[in-house]
């Protein structure tokens, strides 16, 4: 057996996902069974979530950190900087929202500077060791969520903690000039639509500036691009500060937008779905935003099956996994053939 190269279509790449849904689904049914739960009946709860005004509120409010960071890394991945930070640099971004909203004034434009400075800042770190010290970025940028994470941590059951939380690992409530507001008539802040601009500016950079050019160049042949006089070393560095500013403000949205305060956890790995989410969508940022959406859905799926069937929480990420597999499997054979 071996894997042969082949040219992807637009009628293949049609087939191929709806055989990778059917797929899915039928092994979820599977898992559903093995549970004691009706496939059916399972299913049937995907129409509360997608086909109503409070279903689609909570995925747009659910993709918007999904759609931030995975727009983010799509510029990171088209030059083969492999940022694998994403997660820590949400956390840093809300770190910068914190200090903003309960140091600075609380005014809601410093909370989304320093949310995307902070990030920013938290990927640079990685991005100077790649171009200067020739440090491999797929384990600092890894790393770095670890110390993002533990300093939050430590914020919220140190100086930070809210005085009169009775205890509870929380800083105190961001003033309502720190929190973004929500759409007119809706549960959806504006970070949802920031979001989706993000995503038409990251498309336009990538598809009509000399950066995306440049970066389209070193991600083909680092090689190649210093030998046509691109400036490497300033080109990632300029693209770190974007990819993970991006993922700087999906962290602003989640605690100046849902949970306006600091806790310890912050984001349920955003950052890492973040990383599927930008291969799925072929690392086009307008792409992303659908498949961000789509994903967000998922999450809210999941919650609506374990609250309905009263199901483990593990059974739920076992479905989502399942969806993730087959997704990725898909694109993957979009790619290549099996040849006997």
């Amino acid at each position: 057996m071996r894997l042969e190269p082949r040219r992807p279509s637009r009628p293949l790449s049609l087939l191929i996902t709806l055989i990778s849904l059917l797929l899915a689904l039928a092994a979820g049914s599977l898992l559903f069974v093995s549970v004691g739960v009706n496939p059916i009946e399972a299913y049937s709860k995907a129409s509360d979530v997608f086909l109503t005004t409070r279903g689609l509120e909570e995925i747009c409010v659910r993709a918007t950190p999904l759609i931030l960071a995975s727009v983010g890394l799509t510029l990171a991945f088209r030059a083969s900087f492999w940022n694998i930070g994403s997660e820590g640099q949400i956390y840093m971004g809300a770190f910068g929202a914190g200090l903003a909203a309960l140091y600075l004034g609380g005014s809601l434009p410093l909370v989304l500077l320093l949310g995307f400075a902070f990030g920013a800042l938290w990927g640079l770190i990685p991005a100077f060791m790649r171009v200067k010290l020739k440090v491999n970025e797929t384990l600092t940028t890894l790393m770095m969520n670890f110390i993002a994470t533990l300093w939050i941590s430590y914020l919220v059951y140190g100086p930070w903690r809210d005085p009169k939380g009775y205890g509870f690992p929380l800083t105190p409530e961001f003033p309502p000039s720190a929190i973004l507001p929500n759409l007119p008539g809706t549960s959806v802040n504006l970070g949802f639509v920031l979001a989706i601009a993000m995503s038409i500016v990251a498309y336009f950079i990538m598809e009509r500036t000399e950066l995306g050019f440049e970066l389209k160049v070193i991600g083909g042949s680092e090689k190649a691009a210093i030998y046509a006089g691109i400036d490497v070393s300033k080109a990632l560095m300029l693209m770190m500060v974007i990819s993970a500013g991006l993922s700087g403000l999906a962290g602003v949205s989640i605690v100046s937008g849902v949970m306006h305060r600091l806790r310890p956890v912050i984001s349920p790995g955003y950052g890492y779905t973040a990383i599927i989410i930008a291969w799925v969508s072929r690392l086009n940022p307008l792409l992303t935003a659908l498949v961000g959406f789509l994903f967000g859905g998922l999450l809210v799926f999941g919650d609506a099956l374990q609250i309905a069937f009263n199901l483990p929480v593990s059974s739920v990420q076992v479905f989502q996994a399942l969806i993730l597999i087959f997704a990725i499997s898909g694109s993957f054979f979009e790619k290549y053939r099996i040849r006997w």
